[in-house]
């Protein structure tokens, strides 16, 4: 069911994929490029998703085209995600928000409706597996100019605050940085790993 409380999805979708060697985003997952897993989880859980492009954006344009998602460029995208991540908050207004990295293709809705749901009584909430941070990362949306209009990192805007923790499942934490976690995604299914090779 879809969140009807001014929650924006901002999938971050902007950096070169160094580790990976080609853009891990435009991967094969399930027959699709790899990060519309994460963008139909987004959509099913809210009408509201910005995806923000960056580095090959024409190939994620094209990978998202016609699925309602909102595009959004991150013109200083190679400085750091500290960048894309403060372009999607600037998009996303008034709205409530999540950060969710394009890259977690095994993300479970349980792992949004859960975080969220803890917004209730915190204002920032966030998934963890077995003690490991992982993403969404979820806040109320007094949030969003206080982060604009600070100079610290991510990580460090969440030291020292009261957050709620969900413990999610091994999708919130279980990224696609290197070809060996690629493999280890694919691994319960008969996937093309062709491409790494």
């Amino acid at each position: 069911m879809a969140y009807n409380h001014g929650m924006t999805a901002i999938i971050l979708a902007a950096g070169s994929s160094s580790r990976m060697g080609t853009n891990k985003l435009l991967l094969p997952f399930r027959g699709k490029p790899l990060i519309l897993s994460v963008l139909h989880t987004a959509l099913a859980f809210t009408g509201s998703v910005i995806v923000v492009t960056g580095h090959e954006k024409e190939g994620i344009e094209e990978a998202i085209a016609g699925s309602g998602a909102r595009s959004v460029y991150a013109p200083d995208h190679g400085k750091g995600q500290r960048y894309s991540t403060l372009a999607g908050i600037e998009a996303a207004g008034d709205d409530d928000f999540m950060i969710l990295p394009g890259d977690l293709p095994l993300l479970d809705m349980s792992d949004l409706e859960g975080t969220v749901s803890l917004l209730d009584t915190h204002t920032i909430a966030r998934a963890f597996h077995n003690g490991i941070p992982g993403h969404p990362v979820a806040y109320r949306r007094e949030h969003g100019p206080r982060l604009l209009a600070s100079n610290c990192s991510m990580r460090e805007y969440l030291e020292g605050k009261d957050i709620g923790i969900y413990e999610g499942s091994i999708g919130c934490v279980m990224d696609t940085d290197t070809p060996q976690s690629y493999r280890m995604i694919l691994a319960s299914g008969d996937r093309d790993t062709s491409v790494l090779h």
